[in-house]
């Protein structure tokens, strides 16, 4: 009877053991609110790593930072702050785990939340801070531990979760208390951890994972994703999840539109019908020398319908001009292009864009469209293409693969197989007449000039099954990007 007492006793400990591991890892993100509308989860344990910080040539770097921090510390605030640079678990917070941002609805101002390893280790951090009045010494309130910061930010924490929400109006402060206080003692069952599309994103493998409602994201952000689908569409159902990465000699970004409802699911498959696969044949026809460049295949009366259920796009041309719109993009079949192939020192941009066409009544439309426009348009035709430009000096170029074109360009090969394609090329952006007569304007254009000379390029990839990538590619390919980044921040703050 003792024996099998001691085995229950064993069972029921083994039971709570797991059950506190499971738990250990989720909990602290039950205080997300579940109309979340944007959560981003930053792995500070990679990019830590790959920053090159904890690298033997960072040592005086690192030196030079924590004798920047004594000055102007007591001796037992720069102790404890000298301990977490050197363990940052001395903080109490584990770093091994993401630190998630988020805004919702229910608390529209920027929030963050990190898992507590030591509540202990805590306290003396906060202490530590109250003595230099970085914040208030903390006091117990209704199960938690609470403190304000200088600068009005909340902060709220238990033996598990920390939550910080900052930008607070001092009107609101009072009532984001009160839901600060709701949310570090919520459950599971009313957080963002039940919502489908928080689920995906955290099975996302980056430096930084994130997912935000199309409701709620800004219209610059979301008119691209949104493009040709109804207004009358519910985009509280539709996300877009990704991740970022930090990666030699790149900064990229992958992201995807995710939804269950079944007519979001409808309209993006309408979408997608719209567009064909990218060859790349039309871009022996631009100069080497452009700036930006732009491309898409697609079928022309899909793509109508597509751009029809938009009001935007119809209320943006009216009578006579909207006809030619139509008979333009009507019969435009296969691949567009437009590059903006330079700027004059007073900012207006020239740009040629060509379009294959299966129908001579293309011609005709867009020769009408650039009669009716506001500004000289010219025209012209070059076998199953039509092109047209606002810069009377590309004629004589134009309907001629370029001798020195973008096809040579290093991001050339990266444009087979997507739906669509865009490019800024830093390259021959720095180059431009306009830029280098910045080069007036002192010591900070040429630090921004030698930031930008490190960047090649940046790319925007529509892939499929509304799949996306957008990559900045460095100059330098060998080294990690985010080390790069590291190395001109030192130069900058003057620690190299």
């Amino acid at each position: 009877m003792k024996r099998k007492n001691i085995y229950q006793s064993l069972m029921l400990l083994l039971l709570v053991a797991f059950l506190a591991a499971c738990s250990k890892k989720t909990d602290y993100t039950n205080v997300i609110p579940a109309d979340a509308s944007a959560v981003a989860g930053v792995n500070l344990k990679s990019l830590a790593t790959k920053s090159g910080l904890n690298d033997v040539e960072n040592k005086e770097f690192k030196q030079k930072l924590t004798d920047a921090i004594k000055n102007g510390l007591s001796a037992t605030a720069f102790k404890q702050m000298e301990k977490i640079i050197d363990n940052p678990i001395e903080s109490g917070i584990d770093f091994s785990e993401p630190i998630y941002f988020f805004t919702a609805r229910t608390l529209p101002f920027p929030a963050l939340t990190m898992k507590v390893s030591d509540i202990e280790k805590v306290h003396a951090t906060l202490e530590a801070m109250a003595s230099e009045h970085v914040c208030q010494p903390t006091v117990k309130v209704d199960g938690y531990d609470f403190t304000t910061f200088a600068d009005g930010t909340l902060c709220a924490y238990t033996k598990n979760t920390m939550l910080i929400v900052s930008s607070i109006p001092s009107s609101q402060v009072e009532s984001v208390k009160k839901t600060l206080s709701a949310l570090i003692k919520q459950d599971a069952e009313k957080s963002v951890v039940k919502n489908k599309g928080f689920i995906k994103m955290r099975e996302q493998k980056g430096d930084l994972i994130f997912f935000a409602s199309m409701r709620d994201l800004p219209s610059s952000y979301a008119k691209q994703i949104k493009f040709g689908l109804s207004e009358e569409l519910d985009m509280s159902q539709l996300f877009i999840l990704g991740d970022l990465n930090f990666e030699k000699g790149k900064i990229s970004l992958k992201y995807e539109t995710y939804t269950e409802d079944k007519e979001l699911l409808v309209q993006l498959k309408k979408q997608e019908k719209a567009f064909g696969t990218l060859k790349g044949s039309l871009i022996s026809h631009f100069p080497a020398s452009s700036v930006a460049y732009m491309t898409v295949n697609t079928k022309g009366e899909d793509f109508y319908k597509l751009l029809s259920e938009n009001k935007g796009f119809l209320n943006s041309f009216i009578g006579a001009e909207r006809s030619e719109i139509k008979k333009l993009i009507t019969h435009i079949d296969g691949e567009v292009a437009v590059a903006v192939t330079g700027v004059s020192l007073f900012g207006m941009p020239s740009f040629i864009a060509y379009a294959e066409i299966n129908d001579e009544v293309a011609i005709s439309a867009l020769k009408k469209y650039a009669a009716l426009s506001r500004m000289p348009m010219y025209v012209g035709q070059s076998g199953k293409s039509v092109y047209i430009t606002n810069d009377k000096n590309l004629m004589a170029l134009a309907g001629k693969k370029q001798e020195e074109s973008l096809k040579e360009a290093t991001f050339a090969s990266n444009i087979k197989g997507n739906a669509y394609y865009m490019v800024i090329n830093a390259e021959a952006l720095l180059k431009l007449p306009l830029i280098k007569s910045l080069s007036n304007f002192g010591e900070e254009f040429g630090m921004y000039h030698n930031l930008a000379s490190q960047i090649s390029y940046m790319e925007f990839r529509g892939v499929s099954n509304g799949k996306g990538e957008v990559n900045l590619a460095l100059q330098n390919k060998d080294k990690n990007a985010l080390k790069q980044i590291v190395g001109f921040a030192k130069q900058f703050i003057g620690l190299q």
